[in-house]
């Protein structure tokens, strides 16, 4: 009986073990990391930032704080699965804040109402910045979008790929469908 069990207990483990090790599943348990703010997710988030055109300690902060919105808040559904051999693709589809449409409608503000962002009579973009920063946080506004997620078979796991500049911005909610 004990053998049985022990049998029982390892083709459970085995069977559990490999129903985690799709590429549905990782692609979820991505996404998932996302929602949570996983710290992997953060630290990309985090040399993004560097890269983006902050000059204050402020700004980033800011910005790290809509983005981590953004990323707690997205919602996805997977919508098919293609295997290819070692290979594959997931479908799915987000929902995020339309960070676009918020930068879009500053940069219009920004044309009919320059005097607010004045300092002794001068342009100040910092300012500016700060208005689309806090515009972000205020967001309401979605967008949804379908997006692929490439998975490699490494050593028996399925490995998600690095996401494109495209679908980083879509995952961001500042991709421009517009010029689509």
């Amino acid at each position: 009986m004990k053998k049985f069990l022990f049998i029982l207990a390892c083709m459970f483990l085995m069977v559990g073990c490999s129903l985690t090790n799709t590429p549905t599943k990782k692609t979820e348990e991505l996404f998932k990391k996302y929602q949570t703010l996983d710290s992997a997710v953060i630290s990309d988030l985090e040399l993004t930032t560097e890269g983006a055109s902050l000059t204050t300690e402020k700004q980033k902060e800011n910005y790290m704080k809509a983005m981590k919105m953004q990323y707690s808040d997205l919602k996805y559904e997977v919508l098919e699965e293609e295997l290819n051999g070692d290979e594959a693709t997931v479908s799915v589809k987000i929902s995020v804040y339309d960070f676009y449409k918020v930068q879009k409608d500053a940069n219009d503000y920004l044309k009919d109402n320059q005097d607010e962002f004045l300092t002794d009579n001068v342009y100040d973009s910092a300012k500016f910045m700060e208005y689309k920063l806090k515009n972000m946080m205020d967001a309401s506004d979605r967008v949804e979008y379908t997006i692929k997620v490439d998975l490699v078979k490494e050593d028996d796991e399925w490995v998600p790929q690095a996401f494109d500049k495209t679908t980083l911005e879509k995952i961001h909610g500042t991709y421009d469908y517009e010029s689509e």
